[in-house]
This record gives structure tokens, sequence and C-alpha cells, in this order.
């Protein structure tokens, strides 16, 4: 595990999980699910992603 800085994403084919969270974590599933080209810098004032929490 290894931390990456932070990322979001507003894109609608993501469900609420991923786009009302930031994942900064690079074995995060949900954040791996986001393509590189939907993923936004900074944590868009968002929570923290719970999975993001649990990879350690």
């Amino acid at each position: 595990m290894s931390k990456v800085a932070p990322f979001h994403t507003n894109t609608p084919e993501y469900p609420p999980t991923h786009r009302e969270a930031y994942h900064d974590k690079d074995t995060c599933p949900d954040g791996r699910r986001i393509k590189p080209e939907h993923r936004l810098q900074g944590t868009g004032n968002k929570k923290h992603c719970l999975e993001c929490d649990k990879v350690s």
C-alpha cells in the first residue's frame, strides 16, 4: 500500500459511494475502478473513502 495524491471523481458513470469520497491509497478497490481520465486532483471537499481507511 502506498499513499498517492488525493483524488476524487464527479463522473456520473460511477456509483455515489465512489463520487462522494476522495481516495489516497493505490490499492483501494474503489479508487482503482476510477479511470485516470475521470480523476480530479484533491479531496473535492469530500469525506475520506471508507475503503482507503480499511486498506493497510
